[in-house]
């Protein structure tokens, strides 16, 4: 999984694999292990709940949504799946996206376990 930060927003792509695992109602976990001790911890899940949801806390961010929604981007062609979180005066932009094959790049970007490009797109 990765993520990225932009324009408080956060973008989380996904591989195959961890795509399965989420459509299954599970989660994906990565982190960041800094010197000095620190870490940053980012989850992406499914959720029994009806809407998305994102929090950061004790240095983990932590993405929600719901698992019928999951499923139904899973199965279908869709590329991602994209909502706002809002509160306490502030709104942040997420997206989940299905991590798509890089056919231009140095080779350690290359995910072999990322969903097939269309033909004639690059990364």
């Amino acid at each position: 999984m990765k993520l990225r930060f932009r324009n408080n927003s956060l973008r989380l792509r996904v591989n195959r694999p961890e795509v399965e695992n989420l459509a299954a109602g599970g989660a994906v976990e990565e982190r960041v292990d800094f010197p000095g001790g620190a870490r940053l911890a980012y989850i992406l899940e499914s959720s029994p709940e009806s809407a998305p949801s994102a929090s950061f806390q004790d240095g983990v961010v932590r993405v929600s949504a719901p698992g019928w929604q999951i499923k139904d981007w899973a199965r279908g062609e869709a590329i991602g799946l994209y909502f706002h979180v809002s509160g306490e005066g502030a709104e942040l932009r997420v997206a989940i996206e299905k991590d798509l094959q890089c056919v231009e790049g140095p080779a350690e970007e290359r995910d072999p376990d990322a969903f097939a490009r269309a033909a004639g797109k690059n990364c």
